[in-house]
């Protein structure tokens, strides 16, 4: 297979010269990050996965900051044609580490995994990386995470780094944008496509969200939020108390 990808962007930056970016940016605004994973067969064009070659750098948990941050590089080597946003881009998350090897491992694994496939999936179907849009992979979707209702992503600029990491400025005058796809419930899911991205992500913000993966987020769609319910939302949930209370009676 040709290997469309190469090792440099368009803008002639070669492919090490953007990692390194890509890591002094990551350790201006959060810490040192060390590469979690590679992806050799990716870079050397041998790889049986569409899209781009995409590692995950990992700034791990230090002093008081008690998670870790993953972030991707690769996917902003090529450009996103037509993109408003500049067509560049990385996707980061950050993932809760409570100190037990085995529940933190898989938390990790699973953060760097999803910034991954969405590295990935932003160059190989046409979906909308804005604030406020929402992706879910089936009509009926299963929950993400063990033991929560998530069951879609929404994306959002991140937000617990320091000041200014959002965006990151290149030698050559353009700018690479970070993405975190942060994991959404039903009721979130459908509050985005009534009331729209913009009051979706003021939502979010207001409610405190953030880029850190939490499978018992409380939901962001509440009129505490200014996110009301769909009316037909509401409806099924009364019919569906009606229906449980009738039959424990």
């Amino acid at each position: 297979m040709q290997n469309i990808w190469g090792r440099s962007s368009e803008s002639a930056l070669a492919g090490e010269e953007l990692r390194e970016e890509v890591r002094l940016h990551l350790a201006r605004h959060l810490g040192e990050p060390h590469i979690g994973f590679s992806d050799n067969d990716g870079w050397a064009g041998n790889s049986r996965e569409p899209g781009p070659a995409v590692d995950v750098l990992v700034v791990p948990p230090e002093g008081e900051r008690r998670f870790a941050y993953v972030c991707t590089f690769g996917s902003s080597l090529k450009k996103r044609p037509g993109d408003i946003t500049g067509g560049r881009m990385e996707f980061a998350l950050a993932v809760p580490q409570h100190g037990e090897p085995q529940s933190d491992l898989a938390m990790l694994n699973l953060g760097a995994n999803t910034v991954r496939q969405f590295a990935k999936l932003a160059h190989i179907q046409s979906i909308r990386v804005l604030a406020g849009e929402t992706v879910q992979f089936s009509r009926n979707p299963r929950p993400i995470l063990e033991g929560s209702k998530q069951v879609a992503f929404a994306f959002m600029e991140p937000r617990l780094p320091a000041d200014g990491f959002k965006r990151m400025a290149l030698p050559n005058g353009e700018v690479v944008q970070f993405w975190s796809p942060v994991p959404i419930d039903r009721d979130e899911l459908d509050a985005s496509g009534r009331h729209g991205v913009i009051q979706f992500t003021r939502g979010l913000i207001r409610a405190g969200v953030t880029e850190m993966l939490h499978a018992q987020r409380p939901s962001a769609a509440r009129a505490a939020y200014g996110l009301r319910r769909p009316f037909v939302k509401l409806v099924r949930d009364c019919v569906r108390r009606i229906r449980a209370r009738g039959k424990s009676l």
